[in-house]
């Protein structure tokens, strides 16, 4: 049996005015990606990749299509901003290109603050934390401020942050553009395994061909459109 769907983009566009005329930013992408799965989403500056992480990952409402997370129809057209952003706090993790913790705050206390901006109790949070810097061997570092870590530890703070409240889903943008070749492959290998030993889908949007090797799927977009032939 395959696993199940996590992420069903179905006819995914947004399109917008611009000086020159209608800007097609995607223009009716439809992609699934599986429980379990990992999958690079390439493409040249301009090509629409960002814009599909917005969408997918309810930052924005469609110009046409639909957004499914776990078999449930979350987005489209018109959809309430407050059931977007009920939905996307619930269900999905972030990662960007730069960590964005907060400065005077620990890693942990990073970690934690996720949930306890959900009204989860402050110390069981922070004990979790603790638990998923363990996870992704930063233990040692679970006291730390962000100005006494490596960018490559930043960036695995980040992604405990993102799983602290377990979605089924992540999406990352460009979360190694900043790295080296090392520690951007370490972050890779990251979110290898956590969808192998979570089942959780991951989405990665990336320039960076490095650690392409790492992914069960790769798929380009041009002009705002899935390349279908070079899907790999």
């Amino acid at each position: 049996m395959s696993p199940p769907v996590i992420l069903s983009a179905r006819g995914l566009a947004r399109h917008y005015a611009g000086p020159a005329g209608l800007v097609r930013a995607l223009d009716g992408i439809s992609l699934d990606i599986q429980a379990g799965e990992l999958v690079g989403i390439f493409g040249p500056s301009g090509s629409g990749k960002s814009t599909f992480l917005m969408l997918a990952g309810l930052l924005e409402t469609p110009s046409a299509g639909e957004v499914w997370l776990a078999g449930e129809r979350v987005s489209q057209p018109g959809t309430d901003l407050d059931r977007l952003r009920e939905v996307r706090r619930q269900k999905i993790g972030f990662v960007f290109q730069k960590a964005n913790l907060i400065p005077f705050l620990t890693a942990a206390e990073n970690v934690a603050l996720s949930l306890e901006l959900v009204d989860v109790a402050p110390a069981p949070v922070l004990a979790h934390g603790c638990r998923l810097l363990a996870a992704l061997d930063l233990s040692h570092r679970a006291d730390s401020l962000p100005a006494r870590l490596s960018g490559g530890e930043q960036q695995r703070v980040a992604v405990a942050r993102a799983l602290a409240n377990s979605p089924p889903l992540i999406l990352a943008d460009e979360p190694t553009a900043a790295l080296d070749s090392v520690r951007g492959r370490q972050v890779m290998q990251l979110f290898r395994r956590i969808a192998a030993s979570r089942g959780t889908a991951v989405a990665v949007v990336t320039h960076d061909t490095r650690s392409a090797d790492l992914f069960d799927r790769r798929v380009h977009l041009e002009d705002g459109r899935l390349a279908t032939r070079r899907q790999e």
